[in-house]
């Protein structure tokens, strides 16, 4: 007769095991659809017929050298979320990069503009984690600003 604890225990590591590809197969999954959201920006940057997506809601009162900055702090925010979920940034960097993003008018109208979509669309405690970095950026440039 196989020793009960032997048992619990291989049904324990099964789990873990299971629950450990699980959590890789949906990182991958998640890190694929941002490599096709990149893609999908660079494609429409570079060619003004695919901008009519851009250029409607609160997009539409822009000029095309705003919208143009706007897409590429975009792509900029994105790949700076996927590396602090890939762990290649560290927190405490990322507060750093944020810091310096804000610094730009650009980056700080842009965050203005899509920090709430970013946060209605954030699918996870990651995203919401970076949302919040962000934000506190944001905040700690625009307190300085309006200090001086």
């Amino acid at each position: 007769m196989k020793n009960p604890a032997l048992v619990v225990l291989g049904a324990a590591l099964g789990v873990a095991h299971l629950t450990a590809i699980t959590k890789h197969h949906r990182e991958a999954r998640h890190l694929e659809l941002v490599k096709l959201h990149t893609e999908l920006i660079r494609d429409t940057a570079a060619d003004q017929r695919f901008t009519q997506i851009t250029n409607s809601g609160r997009f539409t009162d822009l000029d095309e050298d705003t919208r143009a900055q706007y897409m590429n702090a975009n792509r900029w925010v994105s790949l700076w979320s996927v590396m602090l979920r890939s762990r290649f940034l560290t927190p405490s960097s990322m507060r750093e990069v944020a810091e310096e993003f804000m610094e730009s008018p650009v980056g700080r109208a842009f965050w203005e503009l899509a920090r709430n979509h970013r946060r209605i669309t954030a699918r996870d405690r990651h995203d919401e984690r970076f949302n919040s970095l962000m934000n506190g950026a944001y905040a700690e440039v625009c307190h300085v600003s309006a200090a001086v």
